[in-house]
């Protein structure tokens, strides 16, 4: 993982992000309804899909830009969860939960 988000996920493989480095406006329209339909949202335009990772400098997604986990990081000054004196904390939950791999990724980082 070249670029971990706040949660674990890692954004270097994020096909948002990589859709964005290419300018792929494309991928990123079938990103965009893939979120439709996940979220329940209406109309997502492609552009609000485009992400340049986390906390990286650039672009958010529209899930990233609104993720409680990366907002805590910023309020923070950390770059991800694993630099938490509370990790494992709720906040992290109901993601770690559904997608355990990301958690397993800052113990991983955190065990270094």
């Amino acid at each position: 993982m070249d670029i971990t988000g706040c949660c674990g996920m890692d954004c270097s493989s994020c096909e948002a992000r990589l859709a964005t480095l290419r300018n792929d406006m494309e991928a990123l329209s079938k990103i965009a309804a893939a979120e439709e339909n996940r979220s329940g949202h209406s109309f997502i335009l492609p552009s609000r899909m485009r992400c340049t990772g986390c906390m990286e400098p650039g672009a958010k997604s529209i899930s990233c830009a609104e993720c409680r986990i990366r907002i805590c990081a910023e309020e923070r000054s950390i770059p991800h969860c694993g630099f938490c004196e509370e990790f494992p904390c709720d906040l992290g939950d109901i993601i770690w939960e559904a997608i355990p791999e990301y958690k397993k990724n800052i113990e991983r980082i955190r065990s270094r």
